[in-house]
């Protein structure tokens, strides 16, 4: 059996490089990136402020939440279960409208929010 060298080589080669579009589909097939967000309440000298965190990153706004949230990966996951406990004036969570603002903003970047309702 005689091999055309000048078939093997290519065809070799697309073997080894892999098939194209296999890569991307691949990437397709992994679960999206699920990340935690908290609200974390600082008490100090009589008055509250109020710390979003996700993983070891913290933000003192909901600008500088959605710049982050911004530049995560399409297609992540960002949940939220604030609990039922509220001090008055925490962001996001004591305006329905800054909430729904903010539910549009991740939809819009591709990321899908879950607001866990509290018991």
């Amino acid at each position: 059996m005689k091999i055309d060298q000048q078939l093997f080589c290519p065809v070799f080669l697309w073997l080894l490089i892999g098939v194209p579009g296999v890569q991307a589909l691949e990437q397709e097939q992994q679960p999206p990136l699920k990340y935690r967000m908290e609200l974390i309440y600082v008490f100090d000298a009589g008055k509250t402020e109020y710390l979003f965190t996700i993983g070891n990153s913290g933000f003192k706004s909901v600008e500088s939440l959605r710049q982050f949230i911004g530049r995560l990966p399409v297609g992540s996951i960002i949940e939220w279960a604030p609990g039922c406990e509220r001090f008055g004036d925490e962001p996001l969570l004591s305006s329905e409208e800054e909430m729904e603002s903010f539910k549009a903003f991740c939809k819009e970047k591709g990321m899908r929010f879950i607001l866990v309702p509290s018991g």
